[in-house]
């Protein structure tokens, strides 16, 4: 393994792209002195809308570490006190009063217990979706805020998104993200499919509408990735990319049964759905 002169920043900061005018922004680092480069040389994570991407010049191999271990900060967990705080106290929350609009109070009631979908003041009607990970540590909680009519996310004046660490002001907290709802792995029958997409809230709706599957969710595209799959090898495990998202998620499935994974990409939502990012409740409330 080789260690790089410059790499973009694995800590979640974002900036704002100079293509797209997102905090989408991912900047290259100088492993060297441990500070960003100047300008706009980086990668957005909008790879399917934006694909800006400019690397620096002259990106060298510093040293060969295949003789020795570079040791990685140990991941944060929080204390479960914090996902229990959020679903005890009485606040309005926009996500569940969408739900409530299509599903009765029981099949709600029970979806919020199972996926752990708290409540936040950090925005009024805010979300919290925890990632909790199968061995039950609690790794972050993701904080959105949804139109209680509609169900779609808050995006002006900005995108209403942030992360339970960083409203809470918790210093030097090392994120390592799992698959939303994984938690549910230790409940599941082996003989079931596990079935992934990519949304929070599409995960916790199919989980209604189809529950004898278990309904994961990657929280975005890029988190479709072996580091946050290898809970599911010994899984049958149903991908459903968005639309326009198939070839990326299909070759990286393909790679992973390669490997002993036994995942299959579905093509249901390129073949069906009429417009780019498309997912499966989209198709559903169309219907």
């Amino acid at each position: 393994m080789i260690m790089y002169k410059y790499s973009l920043d694995s800590t979640s900061k974002k900036f704002i792209c100079p293509n797209c005018r997102k905090k989408t922004f991912v900047r290259y680092i100088d492993n060297v002195s441990s500070s960003y480069l100047e300008g706009s040389i980086g990668r957005c994570d909008r790879e399917s809308k934006c694909q800006y991407h400019l690397k620096p010049h002259g990106n060298k191999p510093l040293v060969s570490i295949d003789n020795f271990k570079m040791r990685k900060p140990e991941p944060t967990f929080l204390n479960f006190n914090y996902v229990n705080q959020s679903m005890n106290y009485d606040s309005h929350n926009n996500f569940i009063h969408y739900l409530n609009q299509y599903f009765s109070d029981s099949q709600v009631s029970e979806v919020v217990k199972k996926y752990f979908i708290g409540n936040s003041n950090h925005w009024n009607g805010a979300t919290i979706f925890w990632q909790i990970d199968e061995k039950g540590s609690v790794h972050t909680g993701k904080v959105m805020l949804y139109d209680m009519y509609t169900g779609r996310r808050i995006k002006k004046p900005y995108p209403h998104i942030n992360w339970i660490h960083k409203v809470y002001k918790i210093n030097d907290f090392v994120l390592q993200q799992c698959l939303f709802g994984i938690h549910n792995l230790k409940d599941h029958k082996k003989g079931n499919a596990v079935c992934i997409v990519e949304t929070e809230k599409t995960a916790i709706i199919m989980s209604i509408i189809c529950p004898d599957y278990l309904w994961l969710a990657t929280g975005s595209k890029a988190n479709f990735k072996e580091k946050l799959l290898k809970p599911l090898k010994s899984y049958k495990v149903i991908v459903y990319p968005d639309k326009s998202e198939f070839e990326d998620w299909n070759e990286k499935a393909q790679y992973l049964n390669k490997k002993g994974y036994n995942f299959s990409c579905s093509r249901f939502l390129e073949e069906n759905g009429d417009a780019e990012g498309v997912d499966l409740v989209d198709l559903i409330i169309m219907e």
